[in-house]
């Protein structure tokens, strides 16, 4: 039996949610098919209030309104988009709402460490949802915010399977 991944996450808002799922479709084609785009391709698909919590740097082609700083725990744009289509080793699965308020975001990885679940952390944050529990393969965590950018995961699970 194959066992997938998930993160567990607040939904706030369901446009939002249902911005988040087009996006993930998108980049799930992209990594497929290998076509990793360009630049203002990614910077035209992120929704507005999305790129508000990345930082930009003065070469980059950015948006015409005020983004993030480089502070703390702000993921660069590109790099967060590069991060998503070419470097992450999963497979998106399944982007779902579960009820009571969360969604799920499940996907399937290579082999460990594919990457790590902070990215996908921030790419939730960014749309407004807060990460409240992850499998991440080798273990299941509830996810304690430190702040906006900064959280700790506490292990509840261990997988033993995947150590």
């Amino acid at each position: 039996m194959i066992k997938n991944e998930y993160i567990e996450f607040e939904i706030n808002n369901v446009a939002k949610f249902h911005d988040l799922a087009k996006l993930l479709d998108l980049i799930s084609e992209s990594k497929k098919s290998g076509d990793y785009k360009t630049d203002n391709y990614w910077l035209d698909k992120f929704p507005d209030y999305t790129l508000e919590h990345y930082y930009f740097s003065e070469s980059d082609l950015k948006p015409e309104f005020q983004t993030s700083t480089s502070d703390g725990g702000t993921w660069h744009f590109y790099s967060m988009t590069q991060h998503l289509v070419k470097n992450i080793e999963i497979d998106f699965l399944k982007c779902k709402n579960i009820g009571d308020g969360k969604g799920r975001l499940e996907f399937y990885a290579y082999a460990y460490p594919y990457g790590g679940i902070t990215g996908l952390t921030m790419l939730l944050n960014s749309f407004g949802f807060k990460v409240t529990e992850i499998d991440d393969g080798g273990g299941i965590y509830i996810v304690e915010w430190r702040n906006e950018t900064e959280f700790e995961l506490k292990e509840i699970k261990t997988n033993a399977s995947n150590i």
